[in-house]
């Protein structure tokens, strides 16, 4: 998601950050505008270097571009491109290396920006350094990060994002679409792009796109199957649930971690019909995406994970909506199935396959 460091200056340009698919296509689009007259006064530089001597060696082929103006006169635009030694590395971090930029820095104080453009692109950088400082008050920055979808505000920014990125492509996503992809595919900006073109090459000449589409067309993780088997069981589709219980199986999942998995869903399904039911829970429709809004003392009582994270907006959102259509008290008893089905399989000698099955087609019909 790209963050502007300054507002825009004319001159020169850093556009880096995590996403390296994000970083790619903003200068893919920038340098054409930036683009000289003469094709002959526009200079690449590869400047992916892992040690301190080749990271030296491309700082100096940047030195030499800047400071060598085009024979014919005119505009000159140099691209060091995808430089990998402003991160906090330990490339990055030599001393050497850090008074080489400084260098360029002096280099750049000098040089008229109508004579000579500067487009660095970049992976992640270290702010602190006197380079980026001194970079941020000559030109414009910006920086495209990948996401952290532990935290609920950049989750939600980049369901938003994806949604966008659907219309782009001039699809329609239809209700849950957007967040089941970012569940799919995590914040994978390109792999995110690279589905949203296949999925227009598999419905064309449609242009809306459903989960069924999703299920179809998008690769079928170990985690995406494990979700897809959470909603089945969730909105009573006995046949589908128990189709991908076997396929789980047959990717090698165990019966004991299936029913912890599912144990996980269906207690919160059953918590957030209850907190739906006790008016401690709202639904909230934003066009094509679904969000929760919950009192502080439901959200007290929401489950966290290992890492002490609670579950997502669109998760519990998505839990909730499917579940609904049950009451809390049902799911209360499907929990209580659950605990039988873990004593079954931890105690019992039988087929665990079967068991596990069975107890899938009753919470299915619970």
């Amino acid at each position: 998601m790209p963050e502007n460091q300054s507002k825009r200056k004319p001159g020169h340009w850093l556009i880096a950050g995590s996403d390296e698919f994000a970083v790619k296509e903003r200068v893919r689009a920038l340098l054409p505008q930036l683009a000289p007259e003469d094709p002959m006064n526009f200079e690449t530089i590869d400047a992916q270097a892992e040690l301190v001597d080749a990271a030296l060696q491309k700082l100096g082929q940047l030195q030499e571009a800047l400071l060598t103006l085009p024979f014919f006169g005119g505009a000159k635009l140099v691209h060091f491109k995808s430089c990998s030694f402003l991160a906090d590395s330990v490339t990055g971090r030599s001393e050497a290396v850090l008074d080489a930029w400084q260098g360029v820095a002096e280099s750049l104080k000098r040089i008229n920006p109508g004579e000579v453009t500067l487009v660095i692109s970049a992976g992640p950088v270290d702010k602190r350094r006197s380079f980026f400082k001194t970079f941020s008050q000559l030109g414009t920055v910006e920086f495209f990060d990948l996401p952290d979808l532990s935290k609920g505000r950049d989750l939600q920014a980049f369901v938003a994002e994806v949604e966008g990125y659907f219309r782009e492509a001039g699809l329609v996503p239809g209700h849950g679409v957007a967040e089941q992809m970012v569940e799919l595919i995590g914040g994978n900006t390109r792999a995110v792009h690279g589905e949203i073109e296949k999925l227009a090459l598999y419905v064309h000449p449609e242009k809306t796109i459903t989960e069924e589409h999703l299920r179809t067309m998008v690769a079928s993780t170990r985690e995406s199957i494990i979700w897809d088997l959470n909603d089945a069981v969730i909105e009573g589709n006995t046949t589908h649930a128990v189709y991908l219980v076997r396929q789980l199986l047959a990717q090698g999942e165990s019966e004991v971690g299936m029913g912890i998995l599912l144990a996980g869903q269906i207690r919160l399904a059953a918590l957030g019909t209850h907190l739906l039911e006790s008016k401690q829970l709202r639904l909230v429709r934003q066009g094509y995406r679904l969000d929760v809004e919950v009192t502080p003392e439901g959200m007290s009582l929401m489950p966290v994970n290992k890492k002490g994270e609670q579950p997502s907006g669109f998760r519990l959102a998505r839990v909730v909506d499917k579940a609904g259509k049950r009451s809390a008290a049902r799911w209360f008893a499907a929990v209580g199935l659950l605990h039988d089905l873990a004593l079954q399989l931890v105690s019992s000698g039988g087929d665990r396959r079967r068991i596990l099955e069975a107890a899938v087609i009753r919470l299915c019909e619970v």
